[in-house]
């Protein structure tokens, strides 16, 4: 299929790739256009406009509603299926749908990516979209509805953040009470307590090594877009907080991960 890519960043990029491997013809668009000429075997084109002319499928995958809205401005679908694939929340997706849109929010981190294992949240008429979402991971059907998507992929971030923070603050307090914070990684291997991800993302907190997966600034972009929807709760306004916090000590390229940093400073 002819595919347009708006936006080749840490997952954008990958995602290309695994589009031409699978013998689609990708044209792609960045900003910046040395990350566009970074897919190889893609056609790079200097504006939106010119990269989705005559495309089959339209992908965004952009870092927020506003590089959204600032892309497809003036775009033309002339019959494109839209497949927004970037995590802008349920307001952005109510302004912004027009034409065939699929809502599609991806789960996963660039090594997921890269390895086309992204888990493809899909609200709406996706069927056209399968030949591309089939090259860059599995696809989860929520429904004709678009919007499900974006609402889902709060619900899951909400987790993978709650998580995390909870991650960064033991390792704090090991620190802080003078308990090797490797150890508390060890003992709960295995058992009922243990998470993966408790175990990647705490191993790169002692050791302090954030090569981002997943940027800080774009993670807390998440934890806003989920205040946004349910204000009551008060566990992700504080761990905005805390984000904002590592992102003011310099760390807002590095993984989110670095959240931890919040407690260094």
């Amino acid at each position: 299929m002819r595919v347009a890519l708006l936006g080749t960043g840490l997952m954008g990029a990958p995602m290309g790739r695994n589009l031409v491997a699978a013998g689609h013809e990708v044209h792609a668009w960045n900003r910046t256009r040395a990350r566009a000429e970074s897919v190889e075997g893609a056609i790079v084109h200097d504006t939106p406009a010119e990269a989705c002319a005559g495309a089959e499928i339209v992908v965004t995958m952009l870092s927020d509603g506003d590089a959204v809205a600032q892309a497809m401005d003036g775009v033309e679908l002339d019959g494109a299926v839209w497949a927004q694939m970037s995590t802008i929340g349920s307001e952005a997706t109510e302004r912004l749908a027009r034409g065939e849109f699929v809502d599609a929010p991806v789960l996963g981190s660039t090594p997921a990516a890269e390895q086309g294992a992204l888990t493809i949240l899909a609200s709406g008429p996706f069927e056209r979209c399968r030949p591309v979402f089939d090259a860059v991971g599995k696809t989860i059907d929520l429904g004709p509805e678009p919007g499900t998507g974006q609402r889902m992929k709060l619900v899951l971030n909400h987790w993978v953040l709650a998580l995390t923070e909870g991650v960064a603050e033991t390792v704090l307090l090991a620190e802080r009470l003078g308990v090797e914070p490797r150890r508390f990684l060890e003992i709960i291997e295995g058992g009922a307590m243990f998470a993966p991800y408790a175990k990647l993302k705490g191993t790169n907190m002692i050791e302090r090594s954030y090569e981002p997966t997943f940027s800080l600034k774009l993670a807390r972009k998440d934890a806003e877009l989920i205040a946004e929807a349910a204000a009551d709760l008060p566990l992700v306004r504080l761990i905005s907080e805390r984000m904002a916090a590592a992102i003011a000590a310099g760390h807002g390229d590095d993984d989110f991960s670095a959240v931890v940093e919040a407690g260094r400073t």
